[in-house]
């Protein structure tokens, strides 16, 4: 490859990375109720990006899996159950390690964030290994298409494993808790082999196979992804809503609660408490109480009763900020 067609695959790969970055960081700021910690979908990004692709590379490589197998099974079965499986690793590892995770939404957000990370690497490795040997225009398709059809393939995957992850958690039984994380591995892994299996069937890689077929899968790829992301959004709607009406009923926190935090463009007006700080503070308790309070239905009565210390902690946050206590001057 000439040095021009190398700076174009560098300048290209590094367009390529930055957005899909920008897209990670916004889905996160599309999780409106409870945002992840950023650094937490960062790290969750890295391991998609370095050690699930070991990972991957490794398991395969161990068993030696390869194309022995039929290009069908290889890409439509072992390779994405392999890899769904490390990208998996790393967002169970949050749930395992952290207390960040605590609602479907938040397992597509780091599903998402995993997936793309994953694709990264994977981009730069087809990158290096054909692209050095690609004309400049076949060179520009090669990065355009994984950056628009085989990313969001990797992180639709694996932001469906993370919502069924996200209903694990939510459940109390470990039977149903396996099911779920079964049911999600699956269903990510069979969302990626479809992929692949296109690709070898009908895919521009396919004998008589074109680009215009892409044409056509690519909205649907984007449109699947945003009705899940919408779906998980609106069971985040009915958990906040549903929870702080019980709290309201408890006469722990004021009415008006129900009618403001449940709905984000609501959230954001000024009409609802003076002070924009303390409106910030206020929607994060109360959300926060909400889900705390989801999780604790479904946990085992020893890990309840320890849970819901927390939940009593931030009423008691809340309970602060709602009725400040009067000063001396008062």
């Amino acid at each position: 490859m000439s040095l021009t067609g190398a700076l174009i695959l560098l300048v290209s790969m590094l367009v390529s990375t930055s957005l899909l970055l920008v897209i990670v960081v916004f889905v996160w700021f599309l999780d409106r109720y409870d945002r992840e910690p950023i650094h937490m979908v960062a790290a969750v990004f890295l391991w998609g990006a370095s050690a699930a692709p070991a990972i991957a590379v490794f398991i395969l490589m161990t068993l030696g899996i390869g194309w022995e197998l039929s290009p069908l099974v290889f890409a439509g079965v072992a390779t994405p159950l392999v890899e769904e499986s490390a990208k998996a690793i790393g967002v169970l590892l949050v749930v395992l390690l952290t207390r960040n995770f605590d609602n479907p939404t938040d397992g597509f957000v780091y599903g998402t964030a995993v997936g793309l990370g994953f694709a990264v690497t994977e981009n730069y490795i087809y990158g290096i290994g054909i692209g050095t040997a690609m004309g400049v225009g076949d060179l520009l398709i090669l990065v355009i298409g994984r950056t628009s059809l085989a990313a969001g393939v990797h992180g639709l995957a694996s932001a469906t494993f993370g919502g069924f992850l996200g209903h694990a958690v939510l459940t109390r039984k470990r039977w149903q808790r396996v099911a779920w994380l079964s049911i999600g591995l699956l269903a990510a892994a069979g969302l990626h082999g479809s992929w692949n299996m296109a690709l070898t069937l009908v895919g521009p890689f396919a004998p008589g196979g074109g680009l215009r077929a892409w044409l056509v899968i690519l909205p649907v790829l984007y449109a699947v992804y945003t009705l899940i992301f919408a779906g998980f959004l609106h069971s985040e709607h009915l958990i906040l809503k549903r929870q702080l009406t019980e709290e309201v009923a408890l006469s722990l926190a004021p009415s008006w609660v129900v009618d403001v935090i449940p709905y984000y463009r609501r959230r954001l007006r000024s009409d609802w408490w003076p002070l924009r700080n303390e409106r910030t503070v206020i929607s994060r308790l109360l959300t926060r109480i909400a889900f705390r309070k989801q999780a604790l239905r479904n946990l085992p009565l020893p890990e309840a009763a320890i849970a819901s210390l927390e939940v009593v902690r931030l009423r008691q946050r809340l309970r602060a900020i709602l009725t400040p206590t009067p000063t001396d001057e008062d």
